[in-house]
């Protein structure tokens, strides 16, 4: 039922996003795996759509946490910037951009992991996938990089709306948005 898959699937985010020392490894990669295995076609698209906001948040918000996970998120995320779903291709660029940190470090981390975990990729998806980084992905993070200095810094105009936007889903309850008030605020 994709209600109950969404919903699992904000749950994950909430999980990952919280604070807590206690957090490594070893218990948040049953959660990354989760998430990666959501994002194949043939799973609900809202579903799919929501995995890939969790891992755009939680890689913005607490990127070592996702840094570990990079071989197993890396393949299905890229597999979604060429979705014909709109929604699901659009939040697969963003997440993209966020897992390999592109706009605050340019392509660094995508280096790193191309002659790291990435050299295992299959030639055909390596390929493609470093040609994706090149043509798209440097021209989005510049993009990114050039609004953000525009704005002065982080949020200055309001010009990262998307980013409030993603994570005010992540945290919403079961599809009803609490606003700026939780559980315990009246």
């Amino acid at each position: 039922h994709p209600f109950i898959s969404d919903n699992c699937v904000l749950a994950a985010g909430k999980y990952l996003l919280t604070d807590s020392n206690g957090k490594s490894y070893e218990t948040t990669k049953p959660v990354f795996e989760a998430l990666a295995a959501v994002l194949q076609p043939g799973n609900p698209v809202d579903t799919r759509r929501l995995a890939l906001v969790v891992i755009r948040t939680v890689s913005r918000e607490d990127n070592d946490l996702v840094r570990p996970h990079l071989a197993l998120l890396a393949p299905p995320v890229f597999a979604g910037v060429r979705d014909p779903v709109i929604p699901v291709k659009l939040s697969a660029e963003a997440a993209f951009l966020a897992l390999f940190s592109v706009v605050e470090e340019e392509s660094a981390v995508f280096d790193k992991f191309m002659a790291g975990p990435g050299a295992s990729l299959q030639p055909g998806p390596k390929r493609s996938m470093q040609d994706y980084f090149k043509r798209v992905a440097a021209r989005l993070g510049s993009q990114a990089r050039e609004r953000k200095e525009a704005e002065g810094g982080q949020g200055g105009l309001g010009l990262s709306s998307d980013e409030k936007e993603d994570e005010r889903e992540v945290w919403s309850v079961g599809k009803v948005d609490l606003g700026d008030q939780g559980f315990g605020d009246n």
